[in-house]
C-alpha cells in the first residue's frame, strides 16, 4: 500500500512511542507501515533515519498546537485544553501519556548523531512552543509583562514533563485534572523578580 509521508510518519510515531527506538525492529517497522523492505529503504535509509524524521514530525505537531494555543483569544483556556489532550489519554493509549521525546532521551546513547541532533532540535521546538504560549498569556494580561517569555516557556515545559510522568503513573485521571488546574492557577500568580534568590 502506498502512503503519504505524513501518514507513514504518523504510523511510525505510534510504533516508536509504544516500543521505543531500541526495541523496534525493522520487521516491526515493515509491518506497521505495511511496506516491503525495498519500498521502505527507498524512502528511509534505515531505522535511525526514520526515527530522526519521526522526532522532527512529532516536534512540529506539538509546536503547531502550542503556537495555536498562544494565538488563541483565550490562551489560558487553550493551554489547559492542550494539557488535557496530551495528559489524559484512554487506557489503550496510556503509552502516549509519556512524552516521545523523553522516551528518546532515555535511549540517547543508542541513537546516531543525526537522531541525537533531531532530538535536541525537537526539545528546542517544544521550548519555543511554550514560549509562544507565554507570549499569548502576556498579551492577554494573564502574566506580568516584565517576565521573559523564554523563562515562562521553560517553566511550562518543565511542568509539562513532570505532569506527563504523573499522568502515566496515575490510576485516577481526576488527580491529573487537579494538577492541570493547579498549573493554570500558578500561571496567573506572581513571578519572582529577575536575580531574586
Amino acid at each position: 500500500m502506498i502512503y503519504e509521508q505524513t501518514e507513514l510518519l504518523d504510523k511510525a510515531t505510534e510504533l516508536f512511542w509504544q516500543k521505543g527506538f531500541q526495541a523496534t525492529s525493522m520487521r516491526d517497522i515493515q509491518q506497521a507501515l505495511d511496506m516491503r523492505p525495498g519500498s521502505l529503504y527507498a524512502r528511509f535509509s534505515g531505522k535511525a533515519d526514520l526515527f530522526e524524521k519521526v522526532i522532527g514530525h512529532y516536534a512540529e505537531q506539538i509546536l503547531g498546537r502550542l503556537e495555536s494555543a498562544g494565538a488563541h483569544e483565550s490562551p489560558l483556556d487553550a493551554c489547559r485544553e492542550f494539557m488535557v489532550e496530551e495528559l489524559i489519554r484512554p487506557a489503550e493509549k496510556r503509552y502516549q501519556r509519556q512524552c516521545l521525546l523523553l522516551n528518546a532521551l532515555a535511549e540517547h546513547d543508542k541513537l546516531d548523531d543525526g537522531a541525537k541532533d533531531a532530538l535536541f532540535q525537537a526539545m528546542q521546538k517544544l521550548h519555543q512552543g511554550f514560549a509562544v504560549v507565554a507570549g499569548g498569556l502576556k498579551n492577554a494580561g494573564i502574566i506580568d509583562a516584565g517576565v521573559p517569555e523564554a523563562q515562562v516557556g521553560q517553566w511550562l515545559q518543565i511542568q509539562f514533563v513532570g505532569l506527563r510522568n504523573a499522568a502515566f503513573l496515575a490510576q485516577d485521571d481526576s488527580q491529573i485534572t487537579l494538577l492541570i488546574e493547579k498549573l493554570m492557577l500558578d500561571l496567573q500568580g506572581q513571578w519572582p523578580q529577575q536575580g531574586a534568590v
